[in-house]
């Protein structure tokens, strides 16, 4: 018959899978958690080398040192960023009068050719009546995209209050992990028989090593989009190289996956907007070949950083993508190695013996 034993782990099995469910579906409530948790385990070899050094007991005076230090440069960075955005959108707004001068000489200069082009048009006033009914439509649809456009720049408003409390949870959180994570770890092994635990200890040290792997890969495939981009720039457009591939390389190291053509290519279109098409062309082109260079050669930096092939990386961050969305183009390869480590350790193995699986 079944034994205990065997239902015990068929149990368990059962409630951890309930639990990735549960916190599939409820994400976004456990998402600033979770990255409190990651965080922490990320500070964690530097907080141990900061009690190493300065020689104390406690974990206080060190998690406080690397909080504190967190905290300033994080602030530092979204000090510099919004502070250069804010003066990149003030001087653009200076511009405008100038901008809107040159649009408006596009357009006549446009309508006047036109109007010689259809002049021996028999039913020319007809075209003519229908392009001033389309041009009053596309007003009018610039006004509904206007109004959309506030709305959502209204909510955002709103949503900034929802924002700094999460921002707040957050912080605290991620100081209470580091305070407390030897323990947490400790009770989170002790759930679990020691050769379970021994088996979740390796999954743990492989998952370290990856994570390590993978923001090394980012890092490389991140100074290399750096230097095409400043080298690039040097030709399209000398005044803004240095500081345009900062930003660049600031954006392309977030994975937010669509990396540099979040910059290069509004920035390419505002550039043929204003007149200049060539210098737009090569700026939308140049996003065009560092996406696709980026996303050809990801797989094999990342394969090696991690430690995997380049097939099962590419088809982990695929269906990390198809399950999760963009954030799985990061969880896959993650969960894969999870999963390929829990194996090697024989987590998955039920330790069914003869008299297990004996049945009436």
């Amino acid at each position: 018959m079944i034994t205990k034993s065997l239902v015990k782990k068929v149990l368990k099995l059962i409630a951890v899978i309930a639990v990735i469910i549960f916190i599939y579906i409820y994400f976004s409530a456990f998402l600033p958690v979770l990255l409190a948790l990651l965080t922490a385990l990320m500070f964690e070899p530097f907080v141990r080398w900061l009690k190493l050094k300065m020689k104390v007991r406690k974990r206080v005076l060190p998690v406080t040192v690397t909080f504190t230090l967190f905290i300033a440069i994080s602030s530092l960075l979204i000090y510099i960023t919004l502070t250069r955005v804010m003066e990149t959108i003030y001087n653009f707004t200076l511009q405008i009068p100038t901008y809107a001068f040159q649009v408006q000489r596009f357009i006549n200069d446009v309508i006047i050719r036109f109007n010689e082009l259809i002049e021996d048009i028999p039913i020319a006033h007809v075209v003519i009546r229908e392009l001033e009914n389309q041009s009053n439509s596309v007003v009018e649809t610039a006004l509904d995209v206007t109004s959309y456009l506030l709305a959502i720049l209204g909510t955002w408003i709103q949503s900034v209050p929802n924002l700094i409390f999460v921002s707040l949870i957050y912080l605290m959180t991620l100081f209470l992990f580091s305070l407390d994570l030897p323990r947490l770890k400790r009770l989170f092994y002790n759930l679990f028989n020691p050769d379970t635990s021994e088996k979740l200890r390796f999954v743990n040290q492989r998952l370290g090593k990856v994570f390590l792997g993978y923001w090394k890969a980012q890092f490389i495939l991140s100074i290399g989009v750096f230097v095409i981009t400043y080298v690039s720039l040097l030709f399209i457009s000398p005044g803004a190289a240095l500081i345009m591939s900062v930003i660049i390389w600031i954006v392309d190291i977030i994975p937010l996956y669509v990396g540099p053509a979040l910059v290069l290519i509004p920035w390419g279109l505002l550039a043929m907007m204003l007149g200049n098409v060539g210098a737009g062309i090569q700026l939308i082109l140049l996003a065009l070949i560092i996406t696709v260079l980026r996303r050809i050669i990801e797989p094999k930096v990342l394969g090696d950083s991690i430690g995997l092939a380049a097939l099962p990386t590419v088809l982990s961050m695929y269906f990390g993508f198809v399950f999760f969305g963009v954030m799985g183009l990061i969880l896959g390869p993650f969960v894969y190695i999870a999963m390929l480590s829990a194996k090697e350790s024989g987590l998955f193995d039920l330790g069914l013996s003869k008299k297990d699986e004996e049945i009436v």
